[in-house]
């Protein structure tokens, strides 16, 4: 069975952010999958076929929770695809469980900085082969903890890991970055600024805006008709 997984930790976004991924793959999965959200929500307010699992023990501040993606003691078994929850998935997702390896961890190059990150927003991995980065991340916390976040230890960890393969580049883009290692300035009147590509799988939003934001003007529009 395939595997989704996001986080949901705090109250940075609401909970129809992850309902909204899940409709999103639903449509975009061929088959059955199993889909999967990481959380310290207990009033369970996910949409029917969502999966709540706890973040365990010990939980982290923010962003940091995502190292328990790769903790062994979610025991999900599977190739899983990890989606920050301000994506929006604009085409079949299909071949990240179809054209790799179970042992390929999976990982895009980062908008800003393509030469020399990873970024954290997708990525596809396996329990049963990458469970060393939450391993080595808790053995080394004293020294990974200084860094920005769970980006730059991921980068840390696996940009030259011999599992790695980084995905192609037309497989995921940015919103306000349309064109990797080329940062512009968000400009919400100006649609050819911020356009759909409809031959991507994944258009990532960091930062401001996320999708319920951009959708309300001209350059978002487009939004409307996938993140539902």
């Amino acid at each position: 069975m395939n595997n989704v997984i996001c986080v949901h930790w705090g109250t940075k976004y609401p909970i129809k952010f992850v309902n909204i991924l899940y409709s999103m793959c639903k449509r975009n999965i061929s088959g059955k999958f199993n889909f999967y959200c990481l959380t310290d929500e207990t009033n369970n307010a996910f949409a029917e076929h969502v999966k709540p699992i706890r973040i365990p023990d010990p939980q982290f501040d923010g962003w940091w929770n995502k190292m328990h993606l790769y903790d062994k003691r979610l025991e999900i078994e599977g190739n899983i695809l990890y989606m920050d929850l301000d994506v929006v998935v604009v085409n079949n997702l299909d071949d990240f469980f179809t054209q790799y390896r179970d042992e390929d961890f999976l990982c895009i190059r980062d908008f800003g900085q393509p030469t020399t990150t990873i970024n954290s927003s997708v990525l596809r991995y396996n329990l049963k082969h990458h469970s060393f980065i939450y391993d080595d991340y808790m053995k080394n916390k004293s020294l990974y903890d200084p860094m920005h976040g769970d980006q730059n230890v991921i980068t840390d960890m696996m940009l030259r890991h011999e599992k790695t393969q980084i995905l192609p580049d037309d497989w995921t883009y940015s919103f306000k970055w349309p064109e990797r290692g080329q940062p512009q300035k968000y400009e919400k009147y100006l649609p050819k600024k911020h356009p759909l590509k409809k031959n991507a799988k994944i258009c990532v939003f960091h930062g401001h805006p996320n999708p319920d934001y951009a959708m309300q003007y001209e350059s978002g529009e487009w939004v409307k008709n996938y993140w539902k």
